[in-house]
């Protein structure tokens, strides 16, 4: 199972040391406030988890921490912290655009890959010359921090829907640990670690901070890696494609991502084309039980979704219930995609309404109207793999097939909303002194679910995937394993 993967997202940037400017507390106040400015002019989701008021508590608390002559990564820990506190994964602010190059060249690396099972944070890859720590080893501290308090001061920092951490959890994996300790912790030539290994020994090491080239070499160099790195050379990083598991009697869908297209329109007749030739040798094959997997699937266009939905219902449903925005002429709009067509368009078809939205009607986004099933659906069982990189588009998709029942779910809770998010169209701004860039969602999504089981969280698995750090490291598909049991299970019962 592919569980150790590198995560390039586009919420990551960071300055070597010797590249920082420097800015005064007037500037960074006046950043401030444009970015306040902003995201009360149009952000729909801005009071979705929090009232005005709190809002206005957590500026304030910005304000007050905004010093003078402060560098770009302690600005940016300050303003990142108010992003995240909105609780929607697609609002963002980078410090600047040209992160991949600092990722490349600096020199301030943890030299460990860290992986958190069930919450308990674990190395795998040891990236340092040190041949005494192995993949396994449980992490406690670093530089006599513990490990649950880095981590709760990390995720105050990250983009996420609600109050979803399986997001978080898998931001941290890979490079990307090394990178937000940098950005919100500290920022260190060495760290000193304390760690429990095989035998339940606490052992204490210091190892310096390296850069990219340097742990690369090392990953391959060390042998304390070698046999994890057997164990993971042979994944196969599926992105979407058929496997007929005739042996088993299984099909397996892997919806790793969605496909892309210029527009919409291309990308549901790519996805159509797709699933019409797999359901087509599906019933071929003769196989009753199809596994869809969607693990680590970050979204898409809104109408893949539906198309993938189309496959497994008999009926017509809704997939929104409603969309809406909180404006329909903002000259920050200009910042956005829409044409000056687009613009026209929607300041003569939105209407204020009484709570002071702009419902978004059918005649603007066709995804508003039922879906259809699909002129040959599966009939079969569905199983559907989730974790917590399944996210956007993916995790509105799951939401509403659960909320069906179209099928049963197996894996980590996802990293969208079950009842929606926030999205569409994009505003990317760059504040006038910082230059930091910031992407605010334009249009508020409901899905067509009931209540959840959990406010503000993801679609919550029926069967959950309790993986253990050795299972991670012998690359052991358990959560695919628990899909043949429960198939398994349902043929065994048919036959009473």
């Amino acid at each position: 199972m592919r569980r150790f993967f590198l995560v390039w997202l586009l919420l990551l940037t960071g300055r070597a040391a010797a590249q920082e400017a420097v800015f005064s507390k007037t500037v960074l106040l006046q950043d401030l406030d444009s970015l306040t400015a902003a995201l009360r002019e149009l952000h729909p989701g801005l009071y979705r988890y929090q009232s005005p008021e709190q809002f206005d508590s957590t500026v304030m608390a910005a304000r007050m921490a905004v010093k003078e002559n402060m560098p770009l990564r302690e600005v940016y820990a300050v303003f990142s912290r108010l992003v995240s506190a909105i609780r929607c994964g697609h609002t963002v602010i980078v410090p600047k655009t040209n992160w991949a190059d600092t990722l490349n060249n600096a020199h301030f690396y943890f030299p460990f890959q860290v992986f958190f099972v069930q919450g308990s944070p674990y190395l795998t890859f040891n990236r340092s010359t040190n041949q005494d720590i192995h993949p396994g080893d449980k992490l406690l501290t670093i530089n006599g921090r513990t490990m649950e308090d880095i981590r709760q001061e990390i995720f105050r920092h990250l983009f996420s829907d609600g109050f979803n951490e399986s997001l978080k959890y898998r931001q941290t994996h890979d490079y990307l640990f090394s990178y937000y300790y940098n950005c919100f912790i500290e920022r260190t030539d060495s760290f000193h670690i304390e760690y429990e290994n095989a035998r339940r020994e606490i052992k204490t090491a210091t190892v310096p901070a390296l850069g990219m080239k340097e742990m690369q070499e090392n990953t391959v160099a060390n042998p304390v890696n070698q046999v994890f790195l057997k164990a993971v050379a042979h994944e196969r990083p599926y992105t979407h494609e058929l496997l007929l598991d005739k042996q088993k009697g299984v099909a397996i869908i892997f919806l790793r991502q969605f496909f892309g297209g210029e527009n919409g329109e291309v990308a549901r007749k790519g996805l159509t084309h797709f699933m019409d030739d797999c359901l087509g040798k599906i019933r071929r094959s003769g196989i009753t039980d199809v596994i869809v997997d969607m693990r680590y699937n970050p979204g898409g266009y809104d109408s893949q979704g539906q198309v993938l939905l189309s496959y497994f219902i008999h009926e017509p449903v809704l997939y929104y219930s409603s969309m809406h925005t909180i404006t329909n002429s903002s000259p920050l709009l200009a910042h956005s995609s829409l044409s000056q067509e687009d613009l026209a368009v929607i300041k003569d078809s939105l209407r204020k309404q009484p709570d002071g939205t702009y419902r978004i009607p059918l005649s603007l986004n066709k995804t508003l109207d039922s879906v259809r099933p699909a002129a040959h659906p599966f009939k079969g069982q569905v199983y559907f793999l989730v974790n917590g990189g399944t996210g956007s588009t993916a995790a509105e998709f799951t939401a509403v097939a659960q909320y069906l029942q179209a099928g049963r779910f197996i894996g980590e809770e996802t990293a969208g909303n079950y009842t929606g998010g926030n999205g569409a169209e994009f505003v990317g701004l760059l504040l006038p002194h910082t230059r930091m860039q910031v992407t605010i969602p334009l249009v508020y999504y409901k899905n067509a679910v009931g209540t959840p089981r959990l406010i503000g969280r993801g679609t919550l698995p029926d069967y959950p995937d309790n993986y253990t750090i050795d299972d991670a490291l012998s690359g052991k598909d358990t959560a695919r394993e628990l899909a043949y049991k429960l198939i398994d299970g349902q043929r065994a019962k048919v036959k009473e």
